[in-house]
């Protein structure tokens, strides 16, 4: 008898430099994983990372590090992307309503991709549409998410499970009530994973 593997959730944000390689990484290894867009932060958290984003020593540092790893896939100057922002809530709302309609796996990859790879504008809903066209999503049902109440509301019910969990940041995973924080913990994680098979 094969023996069912836990489920590991991985807490994101298309914002993030580290979330994009972390998911990037995990799905190279082929880990299964359910997803959490992190976009509102539990009131806790905000006034610390409010703080933290005035350190222009560890901003600095960011954008050093991201160049670094960045280039290792082949994109460079990542640090002007890093810089646009986006009505995030928006964008993980289109994302929701693919992921309820079987197609999350495929608008994160492409969400992903667009943001850090092709460089555009995941707040402009005519980069949405076109990543539904390229998936084979129905485009109307991602727009019309973007400004739903309903699926604001349930990105908002997601502090609850950061706060339950204690997750900080992007990207974070959770395996058996363990967190692995960072894009550089997969390697650890994945053997983790193993030791259970």
């Amino acid at each position: 008898m094969v023996k069912k593997m836990e489920e590991i959730t991985c807490f994101f944000n298309f914002r993030s430099p580290y979330g994009y390689l972390g998911v990037r990484k995990a799905l190279e290894k082929n880990i299964k994983l359910k997803f959490i867009p992190v976009c509102y932060l539990p009131k806790e958290l905000i006034q610390f990372l409010a703080d933290a984003s005035k350190n222009d020593y560890k901003r600095s540092y960011l954008f050093e590090d991201c160049e670094r790893l960045f280039e290792q896939i082949g994109i460079k100057n990542v640090s002007e992307i890093i810089s646009k922002e986006a009505n995030w809530p928006k964008i993980h709302a289109a994302w929701l309503c693919a992921e309820e309609n079987g197609f999350g796996d495929n608008f994160m990859i492409e969400a992903f991709e667009t943001r850090w790879r092709d460089r555009l504008d995941l707040g402009k809903k005519e980069i949405i549409e076109k990543i539904c066209i390229k998936i084979g999503f129905e485009k109307d049902l991602a727009i019309n998410a973007m400004d739903n109440e309903d699926y604001d509301s349930k990105l908002k019910s997601y502090t609850k499970i950061m706060r339950k969990n204690k997750i900080f940041g992007v990207p974070t995973f959770l395996y058996k009530n363990e967190r692995y924080w960072g894009q550089d913990r997969i390697d650890i994680l994945y053997d983790r994973v193993l030791k259970d098979k």
